[in-house]
């Protein structure tokens, strides 16, 4: 993902408060787990990947920092984060199909279920 797709067309300003910091913390950091542990055997790894994933499918707003607040607090679009997001994990499934059964299986998220 380049820095214009994370960010949107309106750049984070210069100065970004510990609020912004930390909130766009979590935004990485379930970006950079679902990147990383895409496909892991690993299943500390594994678990770090579906929580990552059920937390972008969850569109619920009743907790300060689930995914829709915190995209919300960011100036970003929830629901095209979401899509987005979720559409390019699709697309690396379908060049894992492994990985994509194993999700299948396990009983979480499937990702052509949570796509609109």
């Amino acid at each position: 993902m380049l820095p214009f797709q994370f960010y949107g067309k309106r750049q984070l300003s210069g100065h970004v408060d510990g609020q912004k910091k930390l909130m766009l913390a979590i935004l990485q950091d379930a970006v950079e787990c679902l990147e990383k542990y895409r496909g892991s055997r690993n299943s500390i790894q594994q678990e770090l990947y579906q929580d990552s994933l059920n937390w972008i499918c969850d569109s619920s707003a009743d907790w300060l920092f689930c995914f829709t607040n915190v995209c919300d607090f960011l100036g970003f679009d929830p629901s095209f984060m979401r899509q987005s997001l979720l559409a390019r994990e699709e697309k690396a499934r379908k060049k894992t199909p492994i990985r994509g059964a194993e999700i299948a299986r396990s009983g979480y998220v499937k990702l052509s279920s949570a796509l609109p």
